[in-house]
């Protein structure tokens, strides 16, 4: 009963929005830069589990070609969210504008994240199981911030 007494009387951690921003930022990063590597790098092992086929010929090819375009103009606006937040951390905001920005980007990631969600369950695709997981991740944080982050 003493040990229930004396958890129940802890009082909860809360996160900085400062700290919120920096890991929205890094993941942020991490998701562009990763889809970076990965078709820039391996477009074959990249997009092997996507396609049925031989990547190697020459219409294979042009499907990496293509690809890479989609892939880098996907990426960049990863990386340019990213500075963005870096720019509005910067700001030093109050808590109540730092809410707004974190409920905004919630809803930015959860257009993302049913759209990735769509597309694996009914497209037989949807981003690589790293950017899922850090989407999922980014997406709970940016709630969290929304809910309960201060200053």
């Amino acid at each position: 009963m003493s040990i229930w007494l004396f958890f129940a009387g802890q009082t909860q951690s809360i996160m900085k929005s400062s700290l919120i921003y920096l890991l929205l930022i890094v993941i942020q990063f991490l998701n562009g830069i990763g889809l970076l590597l990965g078709i820039f790098m391996d477009p074959v092992g990249f997009m092997a589990p996507f396609f049925q086929g031989d990547l190697e010929s020459e219409s294979g090819a042009e499907l990496i070609f293509f690809a890479q375009g989609v892939i880098d103009v996907t990426a960049m606006h990863m990386i340019g969210v990213g500075l963005l937040l870096l720019v509005l951390k910067s700001f030093r905001l109050e808590n109540s504008v730092n809410r707004k920005i974190f409920a905004s980007f919630s809803a930015f990631l959860g257009c993302v994240f049913l759209v990735a969600l769509y597309n694996h369950l009914f497209q037989g695709g949807g981003p690589p199981p790293f950017i899922g997981v850090l989407l999922f991740i980014q997406a709970g944080l940016a709630l969290y911030g929304w809910n309960k982050a201060v200053d």
